[in-house]
């Protein structure tokens, strides 16, 4: 992969689309000020340090301010509208720009900006992966990525430590990047005709409504404990926190890790298909896991990384290693693996992959380093 330096910090499509000020007003708006007709628009923003000519401000109220404050510098900047609800409409009256007030900016920020950019549920988007979890999500977003490299595709990804697209490597500033700047990042990589996106997806994301308007085609679940309790009241917050994700409205199907406790409630609770991974070894509950779909059993460690093998449905197995040392990256790694076939990617071509190197080829930032 090579490294662009150079890359702006926030994607954008090369060709974005051109949008009528007008259509935008007529699916989302409940009342305008100012001239809309005529007005057309090629993105969208939250943050005016990010704006670009040509793109609507979305003004949000914060917890200390309103964003529609900052609505002179986003004219200034060349925005060609604002979006905001009926209080930040005041204090933007102002600016010279036209407004679109809609009820609630954050909760139709998704479905904006899936209409802007073209990336909703019913348009022609890469292949998308979408993984929760409390640890292993960022391990599995690259370890997904690294083995849709080795069968041949091209991919795109967005983890707590990188975006890649198509080979470039820009680093990442959120964990889960808010719905406008992750709808244009899904329209670049369709522009740079990446096959599959793997994203990281946290609690954070979906209770912010940074995933919005985003549909993925398999969602993974790795474990939930108590490291990331910081922004919920308690473990039943958080644990509803992440289930959204498993809804027909955010994913087609899922594949869920029966590792930690929690594996079975998300079985449960999920409205989508599920397959169920199990590593016995490191379960809270062994048995559990080992009546999971697919199980995994830890062959060897060493320095270098972490054989083992996974069986499953009509009698498959995959003996591999995963570059990492530890049986939890097996665990990942086939709750990866399991994830690309759900996404339609035959066992025949991972298989031949794997034992064509003799390994995952993957890079973990952070975790492969001697």
């Amino acid at each position: 992969m090579s490294t662009h330096p150079s890359l702006p910090p926030v994607l954008r499509p090369v060709a974005p689309p051109q949008r009528s000020l007008t259509d935008l007003a007529a699916r989302f708006g409940t009342a305008t000020r100012g001239e809309i007709d005529g007005v057309t628009l090629t993105g969208i923003t939250l943050a005016t340090a990010d704006l670009r000519a040509g793109e609507v401000f979305v003004a949000i109220r914060g917890v200390n301010q309103h964003g529609a404050m900052f609505s002179a510098t986003a004219a200034e900047k060349g925005a060609v509208a604002i979006v905001t609800d009926q209080d930040g409409a005041e204090i933007a009256q102002d600016s010279g720009l036209p407004i679109v007030i809609v009820d609630n900016p954050r909760g139709v920020l998704g479905a904006l900006s899936a209409w802007v950019y073209g990336t909703g549920a019913d348009d022609d988007l890469p292949l998308l992966f979408g993984t929760t979890g409390t640890n292993g999500k960022t391990s599995v977003t690259h370890l997904l990525e690294g083995i849709l490299r080795q069968i041949g595709v091209v991919t795109g990804l967005s983890s707590t430590a990188e975006r890649h697209i198509a080979g470039d490597v820009v680093i990442s500033r959120l964990t889960t990047p808010e719905a406008s700047e992750t709808h244009a990042l899904l329209a670049l990589m369709r522009e740079r005709d990446v096959e599959a996106v793997a994203v990281e997806v946290s609690a954070q994301a979906l209770s912010r409504r940074r995933v919005d308007g985003i549909v993925f085609d398999v969602a993974g679940f790795t474990n939930l404990s108590h490291d990331h309790l910081d922004d919920y009241a308690d473990m039943t917050e958080y644990f509803d926190a992440k289930l959204p994700l498993f809804r027909p409205d955010r994913s087609r199907r899922a594949v869920i890790s029966l590792d930690s406790t929690f594996g079975a409630d998300v079985v449960t609770a999920s409205e989508v298909p599920v397959v169920t991974v199990g590593t016995p070894a490191i379960a809270a509950d062994p048995e559990a896991a080992a009546d999971a779909d697919w199980v995994v059993t830890i062959d060897d460690e060493h320095q270098r990384g972490t054989r083992f093998t996974m069986a499953g449905p009509a009698g498959r197995t995959l003996t591999t290693v995963v570059p990492v040392i530890g049986p939890h990256m097996a665990a990942n790694a086939a709750l990866a693996i399991v994830m690309m076939l759900e996404g339609g990617y035959t066992w025949e071509r991972i298989t031949a992959a794997l034992t064509r190197d003799g390994r995952i080829e993957a890079y973990l930032p952070g975790r492969t380093e001697l």
